[in-house]
């Protein structure tokens, strides 16, 4: 089970004749009422874009009104697939928010504790009247179980070839006199190709990117009881080591979205900063998000095996992953992985370009367990190794390159690229 796991939510999935090919493309996640005196909380983190749909300018408002005192905490998600809202001006907002309206009445909530979520081709007018009428079946058909959790997370896809779930229990103290309680943690994602997320959180900003493309979604639910400034801050620090450290593509999306729902429905003290239970269930968040940013990476449009680039040694952590980033996005770097070719050059030189200097004198670079650059040479004897032809034909290749003496650490991860990728993309819109 995934989102649909903690207490306190239902989830359905099914399809409205969004998709061409008539697959799943709408999806309801909605969080049942917070028991009397219980914490429910929200948290949300978008795109850095500075082109975003209408879902995520929707988005943003609903999270700055759960992050106020006392701030309203959403029912429910609704989320299409085969069509992003994207591109489509004051018509895509109004759009977004008839579904909304929709969806509310069936719920018996106001408008703005739904929160809107699309994906798919750009610039095309998001098909209301279709959504609409999808909406009374998915609301009927709202349940707990493996069989929602599974339509929810095949509503989404889009090129996706595997559906992402994942579903987690951590212990925690502070429930019901005193003793400990167990809470439950569920997620499912989407994302194949166009993906490299930049996104913005809450508390802690990042650049806009400039170029508006397709997304990456995460909707995570909990019956842990936090609140929505407490929840925002552990869902910027886990976004950041999970979500914004893949790439694909090297495209960030218009529309990328990671949406964490708590229903308080676990029971005892609301989790609170500086505590053990907050420690260990941001351990428990972050191994979520990581484990869906890795189960999107692996299933990059034509991707065969992926690839984890790991810089040290760099002036700063910053530094370090614009090294990384360097390298995992390099086209030439992923045509070496998907080759097979432990082409040290590649990997080095792509670094050097991230504009950041070092001296390839105190350079060295291993691939799995062999080293194979040392001191700004090769190490012509490390290209026979064995065990070098082992890591590269593996499943997940390890890079790892130091760069120096400073205390700069970052990784990247990526995937290879194939004649897939190019046949995937080319007849994607046509």
């Amino acid at each position: 089970m995934c989102v649909t796991q903690p207490r306190g939510f239902l989830a359905a999935g099914g399809t409205a004749g969004i998709k061409p090919s008539g697959k799943p493309d709408v999806c309801l996640i909605v969080r049942e009422p917070a028991p009397a005196g219980a914490v429910a909380g929200f948290a949300a983190a978008f795109t850095g874009n500075a082109v975003v749909g209408a879902p995520v300018e929707i988005g943003l408002m609903q999270r700055a009104a759960a992050l106020v005192p006392g701030g309203r905490v959403p029912r429910a998600v609704l989320i299409n697939a085969g069509n992003s809202n994207a591109a489509t001006g004051e018509q895509g907002v109004r759009d977004a928010r008839a579904c909304m309206v929709a969806a509310a009445g069936l719920l018996g909530c106001a408008e703005m504790d739904v929160v809107p979520s699309s994906t798919g081709v750009i610039g095309r007018p998001l098909p209301v009247i279709k959504i609409v009428g999808a909406l009374p079946g998915l609301f009927a058909a709202l349940a707990r179980g493996e069989r929602a959790d599974a339509d929810a997370s095949r509503a989404i896809m889009t090129t996706d070839l595997v559906p992402k779930a994942v579903g987690v229990e951590v212990s925690l103290s502070g429930g019901d006199g005193g003793g400990a309680r167990v809470v439950r943690i569920g997620a499912i994602a989407k994302g194949s190709g166009m993906i490299a997320p930049r996104l913005e959180m809450a508390f802690s900003g990042a650049a806009r990117s400039a170029a508006p493309t397709a997304t990456m979604l995460a909707f995570v639910t909990t019956d842990a009881p936090i609140a929505s400034r407490t929840l925002q801050v552990m869902l910027d620090r886990a976004g950041q080591v999970s979500f914004n450290r893949v790439s694909v593509d090297n495209h960030p999306s218009c529309s990328d979205t990671a949406i964490v729902l708590a229903s308080g429905h676990a029971g005892g003290a609301a989790i609170v900063a500086g505590t053990p239970e907050h420690a260990a269930f941001e351990a428990a968040l972050t191994d979520v998000c990581e484990r869906l940013a890795e189960m999107i990476v692996a299933d990059g449009e034509g991707a065969t095996r992926v690839f984890r680039a790991t810089v040290i040694g760099a002036p700063s952590d910053a530094a370090a992953e614009l090294m990384a980033r360097q390298i995992v996005d390099s086209p030439l770097v992923k045509c070496a992985i998907h080759g097979k070719d432990p082409n040290w050059g590649r990997i080095v030189t792509a670094a050097g370009n991230a504009g950041v200097r070092f001296d390839p004198r105190q350079a060295s670079l291993t691939i799995g367990p062999v080293e194979v650059y040392r001191a700004g040479v090769p190490i012509t004897e490390a290209l026979s190794d064995p065990r070098l032809v082992k890591a590269m034909g593996g499943a997940r290749v390890e890079l790892v390159l130091t760069v120096g003496a400073g205390p700069g650490r970052a990784w990247m991860m990526g995937c290879d690229l194939s004649k897939d990728y190019v046949s995937i993309n080319a007849d994607y819109t046509t």
